[in-house]
């Protein structure tokens, strides 16, 4: 008669508890080579060592139990075991990279702590288009856009005026010339005058706040741009701000590189 094992001398042999193995019963995976209709006891070959070994060492590599099982059936027609560790390879290697990408951004966030007493936190958020008025032009400040403001306040009827105002910068001073659209939501069509009507397009955006002077402002620019620079993006339009009575929320639209 050929040898076989009680549960608890194969679950010895095997280096896995009894549960384990009722377990993998349970579902399909390992099945007894026998079971004795009148006790119930469950009797192993010695040839399922080899089984189960291979379900243990898949197992530890991080292949599911329902793909070690789909692997193993005799009636498998779905994956063999290189497509399944190959798909499996490319899984931990995007999460080695976005570990090591968390990992920077830690590194800077820590690095930040060593040089500023109030660090600028900088968060993602997804914006749908907007129509908007605005009035484009060329500026020698930046506080010289605020006329341009005014005007293009002044120019549309108050009754289609909606919650969000702020300046489209197409070219800031680090390009050797300033240039901004002031921009105001619409709650209604209006005619095109003095103003442009267009649709501020859907975007994702990387934005800080900061107050209205220079200095905080280009505090919160500067804590966006190594922001992107940690995570590989760049800027994909012109960046967005947003009047918040004594705030302003920066905006940079947002690329992959």
């Amino acid at each position: 008669m050929a040898m076989r094992y009680r549960i608890g001398e194969f679950s010895n042999l095997g280096g896995v508890s009894t549960k384990t193995l009722r377990f993998y019963d349970e579902i399909g995976l390992l099945r007894p080579a026998s079971v004795d209709s009148r006790t119930g006891y469950r009797h192993y070959r010695p040839q399922q060592l080899e089984e189960l070994a291979s379900i243990l060492s898949l197992k530890s590599l991080g292949v599911s139990l329902a793909d070690v099982r789909e692997l193993m059936s005799p009636a498998s027609s779905g994956k063999n075991r290189r497509e399944l560790l190959s798909e499996l390879k490319g899984t931990i290697e995007q999460s080695i990279e976005a570990a090591t990408q968390t990992l920077q951004c830690v590194n800077a966030a820590l690095a930040e702590l060593d040089v500023a007493k109030r660090p600028i936190p900088v968060v993602v958020k997804h914006l749908g288009a907007i129509p908007v008025a605005s009035v484009r032009a060329s500026v020698n400040s930046y506080t010289h856009i605020l006329p341009y403001e005014r005007e293009l306040l002044n120019a549309l009827p108050p009754d289609c005026v909606g919650d969000q105002r702020g300046v489209l910068w197409h070219r800031c001073a680090d390009s050797g010339a300033l240039e901004g659209e002031p921009f105001v939501a619409l709650t209604r069509k209006v005619p095109s005058r003095s103003y442009d009507v267009k649709l501020l397009p859907a975007t994702t955006v990387a934005c800080a706040y900061s107050s209205l002077d220079d200095d905080s402002a280009e505090r919160s620019y500067d804590a966006i741009r190594r922001w992107m620079d940690i995570r590989g993006y760049r800027i994909a339009g012109p960046k967005r701000e947003i009047s918040l009575g004594q705030m302003l929320e920066i905006q940079f639209p947002l690329k992959s590189a």
